[in-house]
């Protein structure tokens, strides 16, 4: 798996951000076997001492196409229980002007640092016909950090292929709750552009390196993470995500990117097991896979964890 297909998965799998395989992983990543188990991506957490009073959580694709998702019934019923939805972010409730200082502080350079002073030999030569594909000039974004140009590229691809956040499972699920559930944000803004900002210079310029020779994924990225997810598949995700966990090179960004923000969030989400309300959570599918992932924190924790069949 090279950095963009990472990057990929974040962007599929996180709310900022995207996971893909190799095209030969996409086609092997979910066995009919898998399918055949009837699971939804859903879990049911409850404390030892209050088994009635559980939370539930389900793993996000955060773009999709109009009509891609439909909702199992035991997400359905779960859904309805829940007098609350848990949400990574909820961006409408990010002001404008907020969100615009820290996009500006955290994946700008300011001058007379510039991008191609980040950028290795190799990197710089990629950029100036990548650019002219998607209508960009070098000057236009020189002043872009290499993680911010990545993911703006990977986001301009998404688009043209017809994706938006608007289709996305945490997306649809809140447009459900607004006005009828309390919406409960895990994280801010700048706590999750900061993942990615905090980066190393190398790891940025890798990432953005491999999504300059690498475009063009995104749809076979898009058709992994769906068969995964309507296939309540937490073993197929989790070897297309964490591919390349060995890899010394990947640990800064698993680290950042997912297993730091698992267990703050997995923090989060016990606390709420003890308030009376019941919770509905949806963070990206790539935090609730691998021994990493929040349920695995979350039983760690002495809390009982079930994944739940499709049907209610």
């Amino acid at each position: 798996m090279r950095l963009n297909r990472l990057l990929v998965a974040l962007l599929l799998t996180s709310t900022f951000g995207c996971a893909t395989a190799s095209k030969e992983a996409a086609s092997t990543a979910v066995q009919p076997a898998a399918l055949a188990e009837k699971r939804a991506f859903l879990w049911e957490v409850t404390r030892p001492e209050a088994p009635d009073r559980p939370l539930y959580l389900t793993g996000s694709v955060h773009v999709g196409q109009p009509g891609r998702f439909v909702f199992p019934p035991s997400l359905e019923a779960a859904f309805a229980r829940a007098n609350a939805l848990v949400v990574e972010l909820d961006p409408d409730a990010v002001e404008p002007r907020q969100m615009q200082e820290v996009t500006l502080r955290l994946g700008l350079i300011a001058p007379p640092d510039s991008l191609t002073a980040h950028l290795t030999e190799e990197t710089r030569k990629l950029l100036p016909a990548a650019l002219q594909k998607v209508g960009l000039t070098p000057a236009a974004v020189e002043r872009l950090r290499p993680w911010m140009l990545s993911a703006t590229l990977a986001v301009l691809e998404l688009q043209k292929a017809g994706f938006s956040q608007e289709a996305g499972i945490d997306r649809l699920l809140l447009e459900r709750a607004r006005g009828k559930k309390a919406i409960v944000p895990l994280e801010t803004a700048e706590e999750q552009l900061s993942a990615l900002s905090g980066l190393p210079d190398a790891v940025q310029d890798l990432m953005l390196r491999d999504q300059l020779q690498q475009s063009g994924m995104m749809e076979v990225a898009f058709a992994q993470m769906v068969t995964a997810w309507e296939g309540g598949n937490p073993d197929a995700l989790a070897a297309v995500v964490f591919q390349n966990m060995e890899d010394p090179t990947f640990k800064p960004l698993y680290e950042s990117l997912f297993f730091d923000r698992n267990r703050k969030m997995a923090d989060k989400l016990e606390a709420l097991l003890a308030k009376p309300e019941t919770h509905f959570a949806v963070v990206g599918a790539g935090h609730l896979v691998g021994e990493q992932g929040i349920p695995a924190l979350l039983e760690k924790r002495g809390l009982k964890v079930r994944q739940l069949p499709r049907e209610n």
